[in-house]
């Protein structure tokens, strides 16, 4: 494992569990077992580093990609084969494998100080594809695709964000699998037939 890596691993361990307010670069180059001027070797702030855990572990799970293929599998198979395949669950699952990036955003919450934003490509190339789906009929166009996106991305974060509480509102014999296979079930019917165009 290189230097940057094992700076990188230790940061993310430090900011999962203290948020980046609650992190410092000295208790991180403890944690990497590195000099403090080392992590300014590779990276200029504390912000630089967040950023870069963050963006780190969005391209390993090929997370931007994945999304600009689940968008494209909406135009050339249609939106109930997406549905009924479970193509729309791109972001679902990412944030179900990867229980520190939601860490991460419940901080980002509470704290209010920070935001993430993907790379201005892959947000430009999914709003195309939205738009596109919008020329041609498959989703409705009274609606704005940057508001859609967000709608979507915010329903899978609050899902595990708050699950314990919000599950309350399921039967109290139902397992947390089949809870999450209706929740599921029901962000396809409501998001996807309620973007539905006249095609």
């Amino acid at each position: 494992m290189s230097t940057r890596d094992n700076i990188l691993d230790a940061a993310e361990d430090i900011f999962v569990n203290s948020g980046f307010s609650g992190s410092s670069m000295k208790s991180i180059a403890e944690k990497a077992h590195v000099a403090k001027s080392l992590i300014y070797h590779y990276f200029v702030s504390k912000r630089e580093l967040w950023d870069e855990v963050i963006h780190r572990r969005i391209s390993q799970a090929r997370l931007p990609d994945r999304m600009i293929e689940m968008v494209s599998s909406i135009l050339s198979d249609g939106l109930e084969a997406v549905r009924k395949n479970r193509n729309h669950t791109t972001y679902f699952e990412f944030l179900r494998d990867n229980p520190q990036f939601v860490r991460m955003l419940a901080w980002l919450n509470a704290e209010q100080s920070l935001w993430i934003c993907p790379p201005i490509e892959v947000r430009k190339e999914v709003i195309k594809k939205l738009k596109e789906l919008q020329e041609k009929g498959v989703f409705r166009d009274d609606v704005d695709p940057r508001a859609f996106v967000v709608c979507y991305m915010s329903i899978y974060e609050m899902w595990f964000m708050s699950r314990s509480r919000i599950s309350a509102w399921f039967d109290e014999d139902m397992s947390e699998g089949e809870m999450t296979e209706i929740f599921i079930d029901t962000v396809g019917k409501i998001l996807l037939d309620g973007m539905a165009g006249s095609k």
